[in-house]
């Protein structure tokens, strides 16, 4: 847009705000404000003028709006609203403007504030017993912030007072804040902070201590050094060890891992110096820090390399966590050295809990591995019983296959195990075809291992299972007894509710899937078809799985080929994918066809005739989902936004909104004519969400929506235009 035009337009929209802050109508007169700040009028008068206004809504946004503004010829004005105006809400916006136009004549009311409610400041007290608030305490708080910010040294004596007030609120975090911004003058003060019974209290003052700096705030750190509370103590070693280097030897001795840790993390030591450490620290946190930093690049190739004998001692420690870490490292770099014990590892049962933390440590490193081994092992990693560790393996195939700058790994192998495992599910190991009578016991077998009984003598099915939801072991006990000495009763109205409450939220048992080898099959084959998507050549195969009988699985296929198109381009051809879309939109499952549709608006196809008719009719009978898609793809194809300005009015808010986004992409021009009216229809949207920055449409919705706003007939709909009007003409950052 011409800027001389610009400024006009703002020009003009500033004289028609100022006019409307005097309105007769509170809600014109507020929006009239906001939208002056909101463009950025600071000149206006009728920003200081609105502080004498009737409402106090419109008082308080212009305190707001000249405070960030930086009109400091309201100060007065601003100290006048804060002393005499009744209004909590408005004094609260008086304090942070004269705070940011630092107005140094307001300081000694600040003060007052910090300590209560003086004597001279005017206080509705009506408002205090209708609301059982007392605005003082959020108007104190300010306060302290406010003379922080100017940076205030008198306040540093009132803001002690306040914090040392036992029946006052809690202000340790905001008072050190201003404390931290008046800087050195407060060091002082700090320091007696730093002795304070409050926890909390000594941490803020010394972490603020470290941003002031200087000679006596590094004394008053250099005293924490031998504080008994080792959380102080970190603070103090991190402030200080950046530029003391004898002070990074002191805290590798410290009794506290963190401190260690952030020591090692300023010591620059070497691979050596650090794998040394690893062995002569014990603590757990420590050497998962120091695994972490070790360089990963290389391969271990035998015993002989240091990093083997540090790791493999480490590995087979009485550290869960710490061995995990150990062994998934010795995984990526040394496989061949540790081959038996992978092998042992990846052959256990679904009931082993550390074999799972083991194996999901092993996965996470081999998908950073240099080695092509790594593909091999993440192939057994994708048969493992857990589904944590299952899942994270074929992602970290497709990690590795989508990583153009780790050739020397097998990618192509990878490619082919995670196509192997999206074509089929993987075969289910079993010793004998399972018979319907051995589904049902091993139905029953299920429900016993759970804790429910489940034998026969009984119409209403476990009547024992209250016994497992309580979780405790003598009612389950006592109630085995008593279903054995008597007869069996129906479950209680009160037993059924909490039977129904304990399926909803099973709190006290492990509840996972890694005992269903199916559902674990299935979700790795759809996890390795979504991950398809992002491979380049997989189109093809994707086209095939479409086809799947179980929607659920056509549905993956259909998303994941959306994703490869667009990250690939079209690797099938137009006809092959126009079949597979049409069959997609004839399915009877809503979800899968909503998918193919997805699929031809990202393929960027041209004109289908064949599948016109079938979006026109889906775009007046379709659910909301189809009708926004359908509408897409149709004013792709007719080049024209018809479609598009039909659905302006259509009953779905979704659907009009994606309409006038699409109008305004595709039509501009005509896009200005059918905003104003779209924004009446719709207040709460915001005009930027359609207008960008093109310079012909904001110069004829502006000029269109001056117009409107000059036309007393459509007074009501002013407070929209004048909202709609602030934010096309404002700066990004006050419209937002």
């Amino acid at each position: 847009m011409n800027i001389q035009t610009n400024t006009a337009l703002r020009d003009e929209a500033s004289g028609l705000f100022s006019e409307y802050a005097k309105s007769e109508y509170d809600v014109i007169r507020l929006r009239a404000i906001q939208a002056l700040t909101t463009i950025g009028a600071s000149n206006s008068p009728a920003l200081i003028e609105a502080l004498l206004d009737d409402d106090e809504d419109v008082r308080q946004d212009a305190a707001q709006a000249l405070g960030a503004l930086g009109v400091k010829e309201a100060a007065p004005q601003l100290l006048e609203n804060l002393i005499h105006d009744p209004c909590g809400e408005v004094k609260l916006a008086c304090v942070t403007a004269l705070a940011e136009l630092k107005a140094e004549d307001a300081a000694p009311y600040l003060r007052t504030l910090v300590t209560g409610r003086g004597d001279e400041i005017t206080w509705d007290e009506d408002e205090l017993h209708q609301d059982e608030w007392d605005d003082w305490l959020d108007t104190q708080i300010a306060a302290i912030r406010a003379l922080g910010q100017m940076a205030d040294a008198t306040a540093i004596e009132p803001i002690v007072m306040a914090l040392m007030d036992e029946d006052g609120q809690e202000l340790g975090d905001v008072a050190c804040e201003a404390l931290g911004r008046i800087g050195v003058p407060a060091v002082p003060t700090l320091g007696v902070f730093t002795q304070s019974s409050n926890r909390r209290l000594r941490h803020r003052a010394l972490r603020t201590l470290a941003t002031i700096g200087g000679a006596e705030a590094e004394g008053l750190l250099r005293k924490a050094l031998n504080d008994k509370d080792g959380a102080v103590r970190l603070i103090a070693y991190e402030a200080l060890m950046p530029n003391d280097p004898v002070l990074v030897e002191q805290a590798l001795t410290d009794s506290v891992e963190e401190i260690r840790i952030a020591a090692l993390n300023q010591s620059g030591f070497s691979e050596p110096e650090l794998l040394d450490r690893m062995m002569r620290d014990p603590g757990a946190k420590v050497q998962m820090a120091l695994i972490d930093r070790l360089d990963r690049s290389q391969p271990i190739a035998d015993q002989e390399d240091l990093r083997w004998q540090v790791l493999d001692f480490l590995a087979t420690g009485q550290q869960p966590e710490v061995s995990a870490q150990a062994l998934g490292l010795l995984s990526a770099l040394a496989p061949t050295l540790v081959a038996d014990r992978l092998n042992a590892l990846f052959s256990v049962e679904s009931d082993d809990l550390k074999a799972e933390r083991l194996q999901w440590a092993i996965v996470d490193a081999l998908a950073t591995s240099p080695l092509r081994e790594a593909v091999e092992w993440l192939q057994r990693a994708c048969r493992s019983p857990f589904r944590s560790v299952r899942l994270k393996a074929v992602a970290s195939l497709a990690l590795i296959v989508t990583d153009m700058d780790r050739p020397h790994v097998n990618q192509q192998q990878g490619r082919e195990l995670l196509l192997s495992f999206a074509l089929a599910p993987m075969p289910v190991a079993a010793d004998k075809e399972e018979t319907e009578e051995d589904a049902t016991q091993n139905d029953i077998a299920a429900l016993e291992d759970a804790g429910l009984d489940v034998s026969e003598g009984g119409e209403n099915g476990p009547t024992s299972s209250l016994g497992a939801i309580l979780g405790h072991d003598a009612i389950a006990a006592e109630m085995t007894q008593e279903a054995e000495e008597d007869t069996v009763q129906p479950l209680t109205p009160r037993e059924q509710a909490l039977l129904a409450k304990a399926t909803r939220h099973p709190k006290r048992r492990r509840v996972a899937l890694d005992d269903d080898a199916e559902a674990l099959d299935r979700e790795t084959r759809m996890s390795a078809i979504r991950l398809l998507g992002e491979i380049r050549g997989m189109q093809i195969m994707l086209a095939q799985i479409t086809k799947d009988p179980e929607s659920d699985t056509a549905q993956q296929a259909f998303a994941a080929l959306g994703v490869s198109i667009v990250r690939n381009g079209l690797e099938l051809g137009e006809a092959q994918l126009v079949d597979l879309i049409t069959q997609g939109l004839s399915h009877t499952d809503s979800t899968l066809s909503l998918q193919a549709l997805k699929l031809l608006q990202k393929a960027d196809l041209p004109l289908q005739d064949a599948l016109r008719g079938k979006l026109r009719a889906m775009v007046k009978t379709g659910d909301t989902a189809f009708r926004i898609d359908a509408m897409h793809v149709l004013t792709q194809w007719d080049g024209t936004p018809n479609v598009a300005r039909s659905l302006l009015d259509d009953i779905s808010a979704p659907v009009r909104q994606a309409a006038m986004r699409l109008l305004s992409v595709t039509a501009p021009d005509q896009a200005g004519a059918a905003i104003v009216p779209f924004l009446l229809a719709n207040p709460e949207q915001r005009i930027l969400t359609y207008v960008k920055d093109d310079a012909p449409a904001v110069m004829s919705i502006g000029r269109q929506l001056l117009t409107e706003l000059r036309d007393e007939d459509h007074r009501a709909e002013w407070p929209v235009m004048i909202s709609a009007l602030a934010d096309l003409l404002g700066e990004p950052s006050r419209a937002a």
